[in-house]
């Protein structure tokens, strides 16, 4: 199993802040409900998966996001 924590040591990847800033700007809703802003930061973690799998070469399933 490979993790890419730094632990907080050191800054984020200018890639990894852009990303969270998108994130934070589309995914503020809450993913619950059933109205548009709702489904969409539902769908904002799977995606997030994906594109982290694609990144290393990996399947979505074998990608696992823990809250730090």
């Amino acid at each position: 199993m490979t993790y890419f924590d730094s632990a907080s040591s050191a800054p984020l990847h200018p890639v990894a802040r852009q990303a969270l800033v998108a994130a934070l700007d589309e995914g503020w809703a809450d993913p619950g409900r059933l109205y548009r802003e709702g489904r969409r930061a539902r769908l904002l973690p799977g995606a997030a998966r994906g594109a982290a799998a694609e990144a290393v070469g990996g399947r979505p399933d074998e990608v696992a996001v823990t809250p730090s």
